[in-house]
C-alpha cells in the first residue's frame, strides 16, 4: 500500500451487512432525534460493491424463518422509520403483504435490507475489503489501532467487527475447493457458472436449510439430474418450530445464557441447535418426500438419500470424484462417483476472528481459547490498552444461538452496542489523526 495519511473516527465498524445496517440504523435514529449518539462520528468499510443479503441462495420458493417484526429496528424501536413496515408502506405492498398469509419471501427479505442499506450508508466505504487491524503503541500502551484497506488507512479507539459467520468447511474438502466443489455460500455463483452445460451427477452434503434448498433447485434445473443426498442423521429434519422451545431467541434467554458458567453454556448450546441449524421447513420436507415418492411410481431415482452416512474417502477423478461413504453404524461402505460437490455444512465462528490476531496480546482469552465477552458485546482486554473491541453477531458462545445468523436480537444487540460507543467515547480522551 502506498504511503497514506490515516482518518480518525471515534468508531470503525467493519462489516456493513444487517448486522451492521442495524447498528447504522441506531446513529440514523439518533440523528432524527437529535440524541447524543448522533455526536459520535462513524465509519463503516464493507467489503462487497453494495449490500446484499445472501446472495448466494436468493432461491425461488424461499422465505424467510422469523417473523418480520424481528427487522433491523422494530425491537429496538418500532416507530423507526427504517422498519419492514415502513419498507412496504413506501413500495405499495404493506396491504398485500396482508394478505399473503405467509412469511416474507428471502427475495423480499433482501430488497427490504437493500433499502435499509441505502438510507443510511452515508458514512460506508464500499469496495473496501480489510486487509489488516495493526496495533498502535505510545508509550508502552496499545493506544488506537490502525484499519488498513485498499481505499486507505483508519484509525480509532473502538472497533466494532460486523464481519459475521464464515462458512463451516470440513478439513477432508479443504484441499479440494473449486469450481466443482463449494460451499451453499457460493451456491448460485457456481451453479450459474456451468451455463447450458450443468453437470447431472451432484452430491450434496448436510441436513439443514440450506443443503434442502440446493437439493430442490438442483432437481428444478434439470430433468434427468441425479442428486445424492448424504446425511450423519436420519435424514432431513424438521426445525423446531415449537413456541416454547423458540423462546431462545427472546432477550431474557440472552440475559439467563449469559449468566450460565462455561460448562452450562456449551451444554445449552447443544440443546438448543435444533432451534435453528440442521432443520428444515414442514414444506421442504414435504417437498422433497413427495418427490422421491412420485418418482418411485414413474419409476426414476432423481434424488437418493444416504442415512447415517459419513463421508469417510474423497479422491478427484477426471471431471468428477470418488466419495466413499460409510455407515455410522453397520461400517458398511460403499462408492458414489459425481461430478460436483456442494457442501450444505453450515457457518461457524472462529474463537478469535482473524481480523484481531494482530490483537492478541491485549486480549483476554476464556478456558477454549476464545474471546471472553460481557453483556454489551464488550471485549474484555488486558495489560496496557485504551482500545475498545465489540463483536456485532460473533459471540454465540457467550449469548446463545440468537447471536448466529438470526435476525431475532439484531436490532436489541445494536442498540447495546451502540449505547456502550457512546459512553466509551463521552470518557475517551481525544487522538490525533496519524500520518504513517
Amino acid at each position: 500500500m502506498e504511503h497514506l495519511s490515516a482518518q480518525h473516527s471515534d468508531a470503525i465498524c467493519i462489516g456493513f451487512g444487517p448486522a451492521g445496517i442495524a447498528l447504522s440504523c441506531v446513529f440514523e435514529d439518533a440523528r432524527d432525534d437529535n440524541t447524543p449518539l448522533a455526536r459520535l462520528s462513524l465509519r463503516y468499510l464493507e467489503s462487497a460493491a453494495e449490500t446484499q443479503w445472501h446472495p448466494e441462495l436468493l432461491l425461488t420458493g424461499t422465505d424467510i424463518n422469523h417473523h418480520v417484526f424481528r427487522d433491523l429496528v422494530t425491537p429496538r424501536n418500532p416507530r423507526s422509520r427504517f422498519s419492514f413496515a415502513m419498507y412496504l408502506k413506501s413500495q405499495g405492498r404493506l396491504f398485500d403483504f396482508g394478505l399473503l398469509g405467509r412469511p416474507a419471501s428471502r427475495h423480499e427479505w433482501s430488497d427490504y435490507v437493500a433499502w435499509v442499506s441505502r438510507q443510511v450508508d452515508a458514512h460506508t466505504h464500499f469496495s473496501a475489503p480489510v486487509s489488516e487491524v495493526l496495533p498502535i503503541i505510545r508509550n508502552g500502551r496499545l493506544s488506537q489501532v490502525r484499519v488498513d484497506t485498499a481505499q486507505g488507512r483508519f484509525t480509532t479507539r473502538n472497533l466494532v467487527l460486523s464481519t459475521g459467520s464464515v462458512p463451516r468447511v470440513p478439513e477432508a474438502f479443504q484441499g479440494l475447493l473449486g469450481p466443482r466443489l463449494f460451499h451453499t455460500s457460493q451456491f448460485l455463483s457456481r451453479v450459474q457458472a456451468f451455463g447450458e452445460q450443468l453437470p447431472k451427477r451432484w452430491l450434496v452434503v448436510g441436513s439443514g436449510q440450506s443443503a434442502s434448498e440446493s437439493v430442490l433447485e438442483l432437481l428444478s434445473r434439470r430433468s434427468d439430474i441425479e442428486v445424492h443426498s448424504v446425511h450423519r442423521s436420519a435424514g432431513f429434519k424438521l426445525t423446531q418450530l415449537g413456541q416454547f422451545p423458540n423462546r431462545v431467541f427472546a432477550p431474557d434467554h440472552v440475559d439467563y445464557f449469559h449468566s450460565l458458567s462455561h460448562a452450562e453454556r456449551h451444554t445449552f448450546l447443544d440443546w438448543s441447535r435444533s432451534t435453528n441449524y440442521a432443520g428444515i421447513d414442514p414444506d421442504e420436507s414435504s417437498k422433497l418426500f413427495s418427490l422421491i415418492y412420485e418418482d418411485r411410481i414413474t419409476g426414476r431415482e432423481r434424488l437418493r438419500t444416504y442415512a447415517y452416512r459419513a463421508i469417510s474417502a474423497i479422491e478427484q477423478i477426471a471431471e468428477g470424484y470418488r466419495v466413499t461413504l460409510t455407515d455410522s453404524f453397520s461400517q458398511r461402505s460403499e462408492v458414489v462417483e459425481v461430478d460436483v460437490v456442494v457442501l450444505g455444512t453450515g457457518f461457524q465462528q472462529h474463537l478469535i476472528p482473524p481480523l484481531l490476531s494482530n490483537l492478541q496480546p491485549w486480549l483476554q482469552a476464556d478456558i477454549d481459547g476464545g474471546l471472553v465477552i460481557d453483556r454489551d458485546y464488550h471485549v474484555a482486554t488486558q495489560g496496557e490498552c485504551d482500545v475498545q473491541v465489540w463483536v456485532n453477531g460473533l459471540s454465540e458462545r457467550s449469548h446463545g444461538i440468537s447471536d448466529s445468523q438470526s435476525f431475532s436480537l439484531m436490532a436489541l444487540r445494536a442498540e447495546r452496542i451502540a449505547n456502550a460507543l457512546g459512553r466509551a467515547v463521552s470518557v475517551a480522551q481525544p487522538q490525533p489523526a496519524l500520518a504513517e
